[in-house]
């Protein structure tokens, strides 16, 4: 068989290049310039990192967690991670008719992620370095920033929890984080309406300031503001358990009156007097309600509260009546008369007057009554048709009872002329007997002394009409 000339075939197929002359290829191999990645070698040329093409390609949120633990701070990641999970279940176990679908998620919201990211590795770091005071600030921080958020109360919360177990690794404050932790939650509660929960974070605030000589910023003691907010509390709390709890109610009430008390806040202390009498009146006890309008009354003549002495003398007035002391009842409504004239409020006069008027008519001086409902009405600023019928009615009423005696002696006499005069005014219904074209008899006289000024009331309400 003949040698073939042709140059040796290799496995793949393509012909051997030993034949060919040496193109310096071990020269080549032996060259310091690396060996590019077909696979990274556009982004090689791009100037881009494999790492940036990752940070374009995932979310932010991705990134931000990588990079918190890339840095180390791994309980500042799981805690992060934790927030999303809470976020996801929460919304998840309140259904899709809830409104906590609207809100977007955390991971969303890059903002809140960068502040998230910052406060919680500085109090990761301050944790490492002791410094629970340092911790226990950066959550505070975190919790306060929330606050402008209305849909992050959760996380308001979890924060301010996270201060609270702060604050008990802080040993060099006799336990003042402690109590600025149980206020700081009690006062969220508070904001959302969770009066119950709030005065038990409250309270703790106010017994672990007492004895202690703290203050704030501007020099307030610490200890008074405890008093001062536990009393608002209260009293808030009163009011809403009052129809359900009207006696559990009193109990607030009067812790309210002892934490004002406590608290130096004179006015705040005349107040809850006040509230406390309105409340024995409420529940029928004037005797007691009395004592606490009465030290509202002191209370409002030492600070020179003109305002508030006259609701003091009304509330007293109230009291009295209703425990059948009216002598002691009618100069207390004079002495709100009198006050309301001094204070020139038109419409808290017109109640005094009205007020006065009432009672009164209720001890059958009928004339004093007629002219206290003249002046109520006189007073009266309103556009409430209901309660402008309602004093013209109570004013005609008055004016009837203090005819009542002249028409009563008038029929017993039974003299021709009186009878004249009864026909005649039943004729006309004016406001006295009406005796035409001659000259009155003693008797009748004395029948037409009933004549009064017309109403300004019926004006009014004419004018209404």
């Amino acid at each position: 068989m003949a040698t073939s000339t042709l140059p040796p075939v290799n496995q793949s197929g393509a012909k051997s290049l030993t034949g060919l002359p040496n193109l310096g290829q071990s020269k080549r191999s032996n060259s310091k310039t690396p060996r590019v990645s077909p696979r990274h070698s556009v982004g090689k040329l791009a100037g881009i990192e494999r790492g940036d093409v990752g940070a374009f390609r995932n979310t932010y949120q991705h990134n931000l967690s990588l990079e918190i633990l890339q840095e180390g701070y791994v309980s500042s990641f799981i805690e992060l991670f934790e927030l999303f999970n809470q976020q996801t279940k929460d919304r998840e176990s309140a259904g899709s008719d809830s409104g906590v679908h609207e809100v977007p998620l955390l991971i969303n919201q890059p903002e809140k992620l960068d502040i998230l990211k910052a406060k919680l590795t500085e109090a990761e770091d301050a944790r490492r370095q002791g410094a629970a005071d340092k911790a226990y600030q950066s959550y505070l921080d975190l919790a306060h920033h929330f606050e402008q958020f209305p849909s992050d109360e959760w996380l308001i919360d979890h924060f301010h929890e996270r201060c609270m177990t702060e604050s008990h690794a802080v040993k060099d404050d006799d336990g003042r984080k402690q109590a600025e932790a149980n206020f700081n939650i009690g006062i969220a509660l508070e904001k959302r309406g969770d009066l119950s929960a709030a005065v038990e974070y409250l309270e703790k605030f106010y017994n672990l300031t007492t004895d202690q000589e703290w203050q704030d910023t501007v020099g307030d003691s610490l200890h008074d503001q405890a008093a001062l907010q536990l009393y608002r509390t209260y009293t808030s709390l009163a009011e809403e358990i009052y129809e359900q709890a009207p006696q559990m109610s009193i109990e607030y009430l009067k812790k309210a009156y002892h934490m004002a008390n406590e608290g130096g806040d004179r006015t705040e202390a005349g107040l809850a007097s006040h509230r406390l009498g309105n409340i024995y009146e409420a529940v029928g006890d004037p005797e007691v309600a009395t004592m606490y309008h009465k030290g509202y009354l002191d209370r409002c003549k030492r600070d020179k509260d003109k305002v508030g002495t006259g609701k003091a003398y009304e509330a007293l007035a109230r009291c009295e009546q209703s425990d059948g002391k009216l002598e002691e009842a009618t100069q207390n409504y004079l002495e709100f008369v009198k006050i309301a004239e001094e204070v020139a409020d038109k419409t808290v006069l017109s109640q005094a007057c009205s007020s006065l008027a009432n009672l009164y008519n209720m001890l059958g001086e009928y004339e004093s009554a007629v002219e206290y409902y003249n002046k109520a009405a006189e007073n009266m600023e309103t556009d409430d048709r209901e309660r402008l019928e309602l004093m013209n009615i109570s004013q005609a009423i008055a004016r009837s009872h203090n005819q009542l005696c002249n028409y009563s002696m008038a029929i017993l006499k039974n003299t021709a002329k009186l009878t004249a005069t009864i026909v005649e005014w039943k004729d006309y219904r004016d406001e006295g007997f009406v005796i035409a074209s001659r000259p009155p008899t003693s008797a009748e006289g004395d029948l037409s002394g009933a004549n009064t000024p017309s109403s300004p009331l019926v004006e009014k309400t004419e004018e209404k009409k």
